[in-house]
């Protein structure tokens, strides 16, 4: 952490100011970030990503949050039903969709990055009575997974018998995610769908959902 600066104004909005580094050998992001608390208990974040040193192309930029298990229900308007990413996203139309977490994996033969949805405007995370988490993007569209396993739970795995779901839900929220490509068997991602190490913005709304609704 490089700063973190606290406020209080005068309309009842308390504002919360960070700058953070996360680094590897040779490079990292200087991450700015600022929380903006309403007295209505909602929460709004403006991060922004700025890259230095060399780094290679990235499999995606944003956060991750581990939200209670019992919050298992899954709603998003973007792109849907099935995972779509930046470059396997044609077949999935933008609407309103709803799911539950644990039908959120896809059981590859081997476990690998998975259940993500593109062109995400909004998501909620409900009980079955509706009550909630909804988070909104306030600028452009993010893409979204939420599952039971962290991409290092995948990433050890040889099978899927070996995964061990999480309790909670693992929910990423990305600026950008790296496209598919044909890694497996052929050439890797196209230029305009992978992820360079550039500045990135992130801007969220965090609010509390009494019941799920449009």
């Amino acid at each position: 952490v490089l700063s973190f600066d606290v406020s209080q104004r005068h309309d009842g909005e308390v504002r919360i100011e960070t700058a953070a580094t996360s680094s590897v050998t040779n490079g990292g992001f200087v991450v700015r970030t600022v929380w903006r608390i309403a007295g209505s208990g909602s929460l709004d974040m403006d991060a922004r990503c700025e890259p230095f040193g060399h780094l290679p192309l990235l499999p995606r930029i944003g956060v991750v949050m581990r939200v209670d298990g019992k919050f298992d229900r899954f709603r998003w308007y973007g792109r849907g039903p099935h995972e779509n990413y930046s470059d396997r996203k044609q077949s999935a139309d933008v609407g309103l969709w709803s799911s539950t977490v644990d039908e959120q994996y896809v059981p590859y033969v081997r476990p690998q990055e998975n259940g993500n949805k593109e062109d995400v405007q909004w998501l909620t995370l409900t009980e079955a009575n509706g009550k909630g988490l909804r988070v909104r993007a306030n600028g452009d569209p993010i893409s979204v997974s939420a599952l039971h396993f962290t991409t290092a739970d995948l990433a050890a795995a040889r099978h899927n018998y070996e995964l061990k779901p999480r309790p909670e839900v693992i929910l990423s929220l990305d600026a950008r995610q790296c496209g598919l490509g044909n890694g497996s068997c052929g050439p890797g991602v196209l230029e305009k769908y992978a992820v360079p190490p550039q500045r990135y913005r992130l801007q969220l709304k965090f609010s509390r959902v009494d019941k799920d609704e449009d």
